[in-house]
């Protein structure tokens, strides 16, 4: 075997691994959208990411919402970001050990407005207004966690897609719910190595795992340098994109002209 039949056979295998869904036509609508992330926030304010305040902020300002959802101990849907509630709260506890009452009784950030919603409050905060990115934050009990999303979004009346970083969460959307749009979450190889070894951070950043989920759109951290696997997206399958975190207007302009989707803070939003 030559060695161009060699390279031709990996060439394959690698546009097999890595193509995304091809549903172009679903992802037409959700072009330059712009999703202030975790909200409108600005804690200097006494807006708190990911509460109540932030998304009726983002809501009256017309802006989509990006949001993180994860279990509590009881299995209600909350909406935070972190595992654990050291950073707004500077308690050392995991989210899925607190029920409900207990997470509700902390005050995030100092401020005692502040406190953890649920999905269910959230959509009543929006109803429907403004667009939601919902971010499925990967945990124990990932497909549980899919399910009580679909059953509480089932009458929803407003617009929503889907995203993570765990490409067996964006896989399950794939087999249950292809009707909703999904989304994998990815960044630079570095960004895994905390948590993953070189074998695993490597497949992660280079979106080998697509083969499974088959994305309909890639979110990619648009503040890092050298990140090769956006630009291969674009240039291999013209893959939907959204850009993460955007707080520079030069960026936010430079995005807006690709087409692509922008989850903003600050003086990223456009």
């Amino acid at each position: 075997m030559s060695i161009w039949i060699i390279l031709l056979v990996i060439f394959a295998v690698l546009i097999y691994m890595t193509h995304p869904s091809l549903r172009y036509v679903i992802c037409q609508r959700w072009r330059r959208e712009r999703f202030a992330h975790r909200g409108l926030h600005d804690i200097d304010g006494g807006i708190v990411e990911n509460t109540l305040p932030a998304f009726a902020a983002a809501r009256d300002h017309g802006y989509g919402i990006e949001l993180d959802i994860r279990f509590s101990k009881d299995r209600q849907v909350v909406v935070f970001h972190d595992d654990d509630l050291l950073r707004l709260a500077g308690k050392a506890r995991k989210v899925r050990e607190l029920p409900l009452d207990a997470l509700k009784a902390i005050p995030l950030c100092g401020v005692d407005s502040a406190r953890i919603p649920t999905l269910k409050e959230v959509l009543e905060t929006v109803n429907g207004r403004v667009p939601l990115l919902i971010e499925l934050k990967s945990d124990i009990g990932n497909g549980r966690l899919c399910r009580a999303l679909m059953d509480i979004m089932r009458d929803y009346p407003g617009e929503f897609i889907v995203e993570s970083f765990n490409p067996l969460i964006v896989a399950w959307f794939r087999l249950h719910a292809p009707q909703v749009v999904r989304g994998q979450l990815v960044g630079p190889f570095s960004s895994y190595r905390p948590t993953a070894n070189g074998i695993a951070a490597f497949f992660m950043s280079g979106m080998l795992a697509n083969f499974i989920s088959r994305p309909d759109f890639i979110a990619y951290n648009a503040n890092a340098l050298r990140f090769f696997t956006p630009h291969f997206q674009r240039f291999m399958f013209r893959t939907p994109m959204a850009a993460w975190t955007v707080r520079d207007p030069a960026l936010a302009a430079l995005i807006k002209k690709r087409g692509e989707m922008i989850i903003f803070e600050g003086a990223g939003r456009l």
